[in-house]
């Protein structure tokens, strides 16, 4: 791990290592977006975007569900740690309101799911994994996630397949649940991070605050 990270760690030592930029301007509008990778390292490098706090958390294994952003398979210890990290960080830079998440692939997969777990107000999803193999939790499929409560994140849905099965079955549920679930605003990838810039761009012009 470089100089450039920071961590948290849980009572047996293991870490989350990650990388947080402020916004480099402070307005009324000024939230935290975290950005879930969907492979080790891949585009966490320093990332600094106008009025967006950005935390990136970086992967150091390469089992699928680590990338996942669960953890291993019987102990979910990413997910609590990443968990308490938003949380710290919203409270700590006032944006509990306003916490985003944007992932792709696996990434994809655990945007919406600690988009969820989060209360956050938008997630986007890329090409999003939906369903996992050899779990025997609720988190195996999103779409067991899916529910009427009122936090329920917006869900911006990117996916040029939504015939197979499994993305078919999480927006089905979001429907019937009146889960707010956008198919039409998908930004065309152009290299990771402009993309993400992009996406940024459109977050703000969606967001009503």
């Amino acid at each position: 791990m470089d100089e450039e990270l920071h961590y948290i760690e849980d009572e047996k030592g293991r870490k989350l290592h990650y990388r947080f930029t402020p916004a480099a301007f402070i307005s009324n509008f000024t939230p935290l977006i975290v950005v879930l990778h969907d492979e080790r390292g891949k585009g966490s490098h320093h990332f600094e975007y106008k009025m967006w706090n950005v935390l990136t958390p970086v992967n150091s294994r390469e089992e699928e569900n680590d990338l996942c952003w669960l953890g291993e398979k019987d102990d979910y210890y990413i997910k609590e740690l990443l968990q308490i990290l938003i949380r710290e960080m919203a409270e700590e830079y006032d944006c509990e309101e306003h916490i985003y998440l944007y992932g792709k692939g696996v990434g994809g997969y655990g945007a919406i799911l600690h988009g969820i777990l989060s209360q956050a107000h938008t997630v986007y999803a890329h090409k999003a994994k939906i369903r996992l193999e050899g779990l025997e939790t609720e988190e195996n499929d999103l779409s067991n996630l899916v529910n009427k409560r009122n936090a329920f994140p917006i869900v911006y849905l990117c996916d040029d397949n939504t015939s197979n099965s499994e993305v078919k079955d999480f927006i089905e549920a979001c429907k019937r649940d009146e889960v707010n679930i956008d198919l039409d605003h998908c930004i065309k990838e152009d290299g990771e991070v402009e993309t993400l810039k992009e996406v940024l761009n459109m977050l703000e012009k969606m967001s009503p605050d």
